[in-house]
């Protein structure tokens, strides 16, 4: 009697006591059905795996093929059976998700992650799958992020998402639409920010909108304690941004604002680091000829801190001072290098290091990487703010 390969492998099966070497050759065996186009009979063979771990993973693998190869006629109908099997498993759909993007296919992406009760185990997953499709895709496909970032119970990852779809309406030419989202964020620092995100990605006469609307919102916020820092960083690098754009009036308005929030930083170091940051930029812009006449260094002197705090308020003061650079950079590594009971020999040793490579980078005027670690070291610390500051920061995102 003749038989074919499918009925003679699951009668050798049936002869198999050993539970994991059925497992192998029926998952195989699932495979080869459903790339014949048997995905009834694959399903029925995955379903007489005895173990549940591997057929969750056949169950995962035929998917993964079914991505990766574009043939997702039957990818919701794999994905809802895996995670019948094993609810566990709902977060390998946000993975296969992903992967739809990357291949461009946007519209069965978000057909699965809506199938799914909880396709991500993160919120940030969530959003990084979310971002990669409002940057895909076009308007007609904006409706479905809009229906996602609703989904987010986490507000700031709400907010991130929508800074997203704000900047890519605008790419799209969308400017209405685009400035309506940014008009919806409720806290200032941010609704500011959106808009100077925004100016950044227009010209002309949009971007004198944008950019006079981002300083407008952030002229009428209080400068609270708690939120001085925060305003004299946006105040300084919205202030710059103008007078390098001839919005000489809003500029020095801005950087005036930014000296008022400096002043009243309660933390002596950050208060400092924020004066220091703003009397470069005010140097670099012609505001001011010298540094040392702008702000008293005495006072930081005075104050009774380490050597390594001492250090980090030195480079600065170099940054700020081209002018009396090595000195001040020579003076920041024997601050480094005091022997100090509470610091090993290897913190003075890293710090040290840290300021050399930083010098090494002021000194030959390097550009940024564009990777926030390297940047951390390299770029002067007033440069670094300007590319990374945000207030949609959020803690756990490494941003």
């Amino acid at each position: 009697m003749m038989t074919n390969p499918f009925d003679a492998t699951l009668t050798a099966t049936e002869l198999m006591s050993n539970p994991m070497a059925k497992s192998l050759v029926l998952a195989e065996l699932a495979q080869v059905q459903s790339e014949a186009g048997l995905i009834d009979d694959a399903l029925a063979c995955i379903n007489n795996i005895p173990n549940l771990s591997e057929k969750r993973q056949a169950l995962f693998r035929l998917a993964f093929r079914a991505v990766q190869e574009n043939k997702t006629e039957n990818l919701l109908r794999l994905v809802r059976t895996m995670v019948e099997v094993d609810p566990k498993s709902m977060p390998s759909v946000g993975r296969l998700a992903q992967s739809l993007l990357d291949n461009g296919n946007l519209e069965k992406a978000i057909e699965l992650v809506r199938a799914i009760e909880k396709p991500f185990d993160s919120e940030l997953n969530r959003y990084n799958f979310i971002a990669k499709f409002i940057e895909l895709a076009e308007k007609e496909q904006l409706d479905n992020a809009r229906l996602f970032l609703e989904t987010f119970s986490d507000m700031d990852y709400r907010d991130w998402g929508n800074l997203a779809l704000a900047k890519r309406l605008v790419l799209l030419k969308q400017l209405p639409e685009a400035q309506t989202i940014a008009e919806s964020f409720s806290f200032p620092l941010r609704q500011s920010w959106a808009f100077f995100e925004l100016s950044r990605l227009t010209t002309g006469k949009s971007h004198d909108m944008f950019l006079c609307r981002a300083g407008e919102i952030l002229e009428t916020t209080s400068i609270e304690p708690d939120l001085a820092e925060s305003l004299a960083i946006q105040f300084r690098i919205l202030g710059k941004t103008a007078l390098k754009t001839d919005n000489t009036e809003l500029g020095l308005r801005l950087l005036e604002l930014s000296e008022t929030a400096a002043s009243q930083i309660s933390v002596p170091i950050q208060r400092f680091r924020s004066q220091y940051f703003l009397a470069k930029v005010l140097r670099e812009l012609g505001q001011i000829h010298s540094v040392q006449k702008y702000l008293d260094s005495e006072q930081w002197k005075q104050l009774e801190i380490s050597g390594l705090d001492r250090s980090r308020i030195g480079v600065w003061v170099a940054e700020a001072e081209p002018e009396n650079s090595l000195t001040l950079w020579g003076r920041a590594i024997q601050d480094a290098g005091k022997p100090e009971q509470k610091f090993t020999d290897i913190l003075r040793a890293e710090r040290i290091v840290e300021i050399l490579r930083r010098f090494n980078f002021s000194n030959n005027k390097l550009p940024p990487s564009g990777e926030p670690e390297r940047d951390a070291v390299n770029l002067s610390a007033e440069e670094f703010e300007e590319y990374y500051y945000s207030p949609f920061a959020i803690k756990d995102c490494n941003c």
